[in-house]
């Protein structure tokens, strides 16, 4: 992995454009690794 990255997005299809641009420039570059962040709340039950 090159360690390159996209910017943070909330939207699927700027990351995959982000993946097939870089492919394109850098043929050798076959794996990449998607990175999600979810919240998660949670509350004491009484």
């Amino acid at each position: 992995m090159c360690g390159e990255c996209s910017d943070a997005t909330e939207e699927f299809a700027d990351g995959q454009l982000w993946v097939l641009k870089h492919y394109g420039r850098n043929p050798s570059h076959h794996s990449f690794r998607e990175r999600i962040t979810r919240p998660w709340h949670t509350w004491r039950h009484e």
